[in-house]
C-alpha cells in the first residue's frame, strides 16, 4: 500500500456559511484508502502545499469521497483562493 499521495486538485468550498475550503482526493485513490479506513473515515495525515506542511485529518464526505481541508493559515500563507489549482501531497500517519 502506498503511504504518500500527491496530486493536483482544485480548492473548493462546501456550500453554506462557514463552509470549509478543501481539495478533493482523486477517486482513483479511494479503494486503497478505504482499505486503511479508521473510525468515521478519518486518517491522521501530514499534508504539504508549496512550502507549508501541517497536521490534519483526511476526511470522507457523504458518498465516500475523501478530502483534505485547507486551513485559513495555509491558504493565506500559500495565497490559495477558491478555484485555484494546487499541487497537494499527504502522508498517512
Amino acid at each position: 500500500m502506498k503511504w504518500v499521495f500527491s496530486f493536483v486538485g482544485t480548492a473548493q468550498k462546501f456550500s453554506g456559511s462557514g463552509g470549509w475550503v478543501y481539495v478533493a482526493v482523486p477517486q482513483k485513490y479511494t479503494k486503497e484508502l478505504k482499505q486503511r479506513r479508521r473510525a468515521w473515515g478519518m486518517y491522521p495525515i501530514t499534508a504539504h502545499v508549496g512550502a507549508t506542511s501541517w497536521k490534519a485529518k483526511l476526511m470522507i464526505k457523504k458518498g465516500g469521497d475523501f478530502f483534505v481541508a485547507l486551513k485559513a493559515t495555509v491558504r493565506n500563507k500559500e495565497k490559495i483562493a477558491v478555484g485555484d489549482r494546487i499541487t497537494i501531497s499527504f502522508k498517512l500517519g
